[in-house]
């Protein structure tokens, strides 16, 4: 098994792109079989530039099958908007450190 990790940071008045990008992207993930864990709105940085304002953690049955999502030509055309959406994007692929 595979956790995909996300984190974002929204840029302001990016609504239409961020709301383009994220319903693009949504079925993509859960057609590649991805299980949502957790959907989060960040409200606090203790430490770091607190610029990240969301987070989205998905498991996947393999690294293999998040790779491929982000590899699609779907998911290629919605990486304008996502450049408009977000001024900061990290996409992680993650695995079970214990």
């Amino acid at each position: 098994m595979a956790t995909l990790l996300v984190t974002l940071t929204a840029t302001p008045d990016q609504d239409e792109a961020r709301g383009r990008y994220l319903m693009g992207v949504q079925p993509l993930l859960h057609s590649a079989g991805g299980r949502l864990v957790k959907r989060l709105r960040v409200t606090d940085s203790i430490v770091g530039t607190g610029d990240t304002s969301m987070a989205l953690v998905m498991d996947f049955d393999s690294a293999d099958a998040i790779a491929d999502v982000f590899a699609s030509d779907a998911y290629q055309a919605l990486v304008a908007d996502r450049y408009r959406a977000f001024s900061n994007v990290e996409i992680l692929v993650t695995e079970d450190a214990g």
